[in-house]
């Protein structure tokens, strides 16, 4: 496995998913062109993942799974790339009842399911199933 490949550094310990592209990419030989055609997306969407620039969607994450032969999403926890949350919406402890929004959201991460999907399955408008951060 070489160190540097075209004068960027290829990570021997990879942490992200970026790096765990690049270094698969890197071990078969491929260029960013062939390994986006196997995963079905552009060359400019593995060019910002192998740079953690963007996060494949639910719907790509199989075929990453496939490609790089192990699941690397979990360790990166639940992340909704269709979300325009932030990552520090904390819930509460199962002590305490938790806000019917707040159930629905975790449910609907838990299944994978985007913000319109949920709504389509529950059959309202997917306005009526944002959470919004109180003051």
């Amino acid at each position: 496995m070489p160190v540097r490949h075209r004068g960027v550094p290829v990570p021997r310990d990879p942490k992200t998913l970026g790096e765990h592209l690049k270094r698969r990419r890197v071990q078969l030989g491929q260029k960013q062109a062939e390994t986006a055609r196997i995963l079905g997306i552009s060359t400019v969407s593995l060019s910002r993942w192998e740079l953690d620039k963007g996060f494949p969607s639910w719907d790509h994450q199989p075929a990453v799974i496939d490609y790089l032969g192990y699941d690397p999403f979990k360790d990166f926890g639940i992340k909704d790339p269709y979300s325009n949350e932030t990552g520090f919406v904390a819930f509460l402890s199962a002590k305490e009842p938790a806000p019917i929004g707040h159930l629905l959201r975790r449910r609907r991460l838990e299944l994978k399911l985007t913000v319109k999907a949920c709504a389509r399955k529950l059959g309202v408008d997917p306005k009526s199933i944002i959470i919004r951060p109180t003051a």
